[in-house]
């Protein structure tokens, strides 16, 4: 009774719209936080808090592949919500580095239980196609993260509590969003017949007797860890740049890259997204991601003192994430309809990756160009990139792609 009223669409626009209003908030308070708190401590402690938050998505991203029902559950997610939003909230009322690193780890571990399950719900929609929402969902991010920008770059520094009730509204407005969106979900999947899909996992209703074969249908390791490069180095730049701009091309704006590199994904992710269709196409694109990476870099090699080359390699590097992000993502839920895998497992296990990309990457890139000025080479933490890009996008040829394929053939056997 209650699926003849489901609506797909507008379930997943809640979901979308829920995470534009959250990612806004977090756009919002993440450069008056890391600035304020670089000029009242340290560059250190500005950067722990960065650390702070993709630690403690490691974290939450490890305990939901672990026990799906942290991050599963429709309350299970909006309280992971909710403790993302509350944890940043306190943030404004802390006096000590250690306590804002501290919170951070708090607010990251939220998010890293929640976002899988987002993704898991989504692709409960089974009559929507899937890469158009994950293309959806990185426009809706880059939309909020364009307009948190826009906002924060209006607000003064002495108005942290301010910033920080917004915040904790917007997130209270996406738990609410995720909620209703997720019920309705759930109640539309209980009244609809177990058998979906066409996949050999989808023909029958899995039984407890199938834990074998789901553990055995896993998607291979080097697969993840391209994830996780993938992310490292993509995130280099927003270190790299705004400390190569300053030194080595004053001429543009510091935040250039980072305007640049949202509106790239907000007006290209859906159309370029759609051009992807087959098993074979994803791929492809997962090799033009790391191409564009490699090329970004080697722009930034060769012409790296000229204000035009930072923003043209920026938008390339925008190019990559708009290629690679939501290709991953459908790979990651075809083998998962194919197989006997949980879908929020792999989901969860991926934002692991990630998130140690991430962490790992904001740390290199200002270990990198700190030896590059060091050792007197200034391009020297282009090149490692640069070349690191280039072996990637090479592995992402033929050697994933194949590792992929065997993974299903063995989870349909």
């Amino acid at each position: 009774m209650q699926s003849k009223n489901f609506n797909p669409v507008f379930n997943s626009y809640l979901i979308y719209v829920g995470v534009a209003i959250a990612s806004g908030g977090v756009a919002l308070y993440t450069p008056l936080i890391v600035s304020e708190t670089g000029k009242t401590f340290s560059g250190f402690w500005a950067a722990s808090i960065l650390f702070g938050l993709n630690l403690g998505r490691v974290l939450g991203s490890y305990l939901g592949s672990r026990y799906p029902r942290l991050a599963n559950h429709p309350w299970a997610v909006t309280g992971n919500i909710l403790l993302e939003g509350i944890a940043l909230y306190g943030m404004a009322y802390l006096q000590q580095a250690w306590g804002l690193a501290l919170f951070a780890l708090a607010a990251g571990l939220g998010s890293g239980l929640s976002f899988p399950g987002l993704k898991n719900y989504l692709l409960k929609l089974k009559d929507l196609d899937q890469t158009a929402l994950f293309s959806r969902l990185a426009f809706a991010i880059r939309l909020g993260l364009v307009g948190g920008y826009l906002t924060a770059s209006w607000v003064p520094d002495h108005s942290l509590k301010i910033v920080f009730l917004i915040v904790l509204i917007t997130f209270v407005v996406y738990g609410i969003f995720m909620l209703t969106a997720m019920r309705a979900i759930s109640r539309h999947e209980a009244g609809t017949p177990a058998v979906t899909g066409t996949g050999p996992a989808a023909q029958r209703k899995p039984e407890p007797n199938d834990a074998a074969a789901a553990e055995s249908a896993q998607l291979p390791r080097l697969f993840y860890w391209s994830n996780a490069v993938f992310w490292c180095f993509a995130v280099q730049p927003m270190i790299g740049f705004s400390l190569h701009i300053p030194k080595f091309t004053p001429e543009i704006p510091v935040s250039t890259p980072f305007w640049l590199g949202a509106l790239v994904i907000i007006f290209f992710q859906i159309p370029v997204s759609k051009r992807a269709i087959r098993i074979r196409d994803h791929f492809r694109f997962l090799q033009l991601g790391y191409a564009c990476l490699f090329l970004s870099f080697a722009l930034m090699v060769a012409f790296g003192r000229h204000g035009a080359a930072v923003v043209a390699s920026a938008v390339l590097l925008s190019f990559g994430q708009v290629f690679y992000g939501p290709s991953l993502d459908v790979l990651t839920a075809r083998f998962a309809d194919k197989s006997a895998a949980d879908v929020g497992q792999l989901m969860s296990r991926q934002m692991l990756y990630q998130s140690m990309g991430n962490m790992v990457g904001s740390l290199l890139g200002g270990v990198l160009f700190d030896l590059a000025q060091r050792w007197q080479m200034p391009v020297l933490n282009w090149v490692l990139l640069a070349a690191a890009s280039l072996w990637m996008m090479l592995l992402s040829k033929n050697k994933i792609p194949d590792l992929y394929r065997s993974a299903g053939q063995r989870s349909a056997v």
